[in-house]
C-alpha cells in the first residue's frame, strides 16, 4: 500500500433497491460519517445489479460503485465517484470493500473498507495514488 491520507467512518442511513423486469436487483446503501481530510460525508455505495434467485448466502461478492460528497469546516467541498469490489467475510456478516476513487478536483486514492452488519458501520483507510 501507498501513503494512508485518511480513514473514515460512516454510519449506515437506509438502502434503497431497485430490480428491473429480469428480476436483476440493485442495492444502494446510504452512508453518512467523518472522513479525515474530507470532513462530513454523505454517499452511497451501490452493489452491482444481481439477479433474485443468487441473493442468498451463498453470495461472495462483486462489483460496487461509490459515489458521495464530503464537506469540511473551512466551507470547501469535495465530491468522489469510483468503483471496486466487494467480498464477503469468512464469517458472513463483514463485507470488505476495495475501491478507486477520482475526486472532482481531478485526484485518484484507494479506499480499503468493512462493512459490519451486526453495526451497520463503514469504515476503513484512504491511500494515495502515485
Amino acid at each position: 500500500m501507498s501513503e494512508i491520507i485518511g480513514t473514515f467512518e460512516l454510519d449506515h442511513i437506509c438502502n434503497t433497491f431497485t430490480t428491473d423486469e429480469n428480476n436483476m436487483i440493485t442495492n444502494h446503501t446510504n452512508w453518512r460519517g467523518t472522513a479525515e481530510g474530507f470532513g462530513a460525508v454523505f454517499g452511497t455505495l451501490t452493489f452491482s445489479p444481481t439477479h433474485l434467485s443468487e441473493m442468498d448466502e451463498k453470495l461472495k461478492g462483486g462489483e460496487v460503485r461509490w459515489t458521495g460528497n464530503g464537506f469540511l469546516e473551512d466551507g470547501t467541498s469535495n465530491a468522489a465517484t469510483g468503483t471496486g469490489t466487494w467480498e464477503k467475510d469468512e464469517s458472513g456478516h463483514i463485507w470488505r470493500t476495495d475501491t478507486i476513487l477520482e475526486f472532482n478536483d481531478g485526484s485518484k486514492a484507494r479506499s480499503i473498507g468493512i462493512i459490519e452488519l451486526a453495526t451497520l458501520k463503514y469504515s476503513g483507510t484512504i491511500y494515495a495514488i502515485d
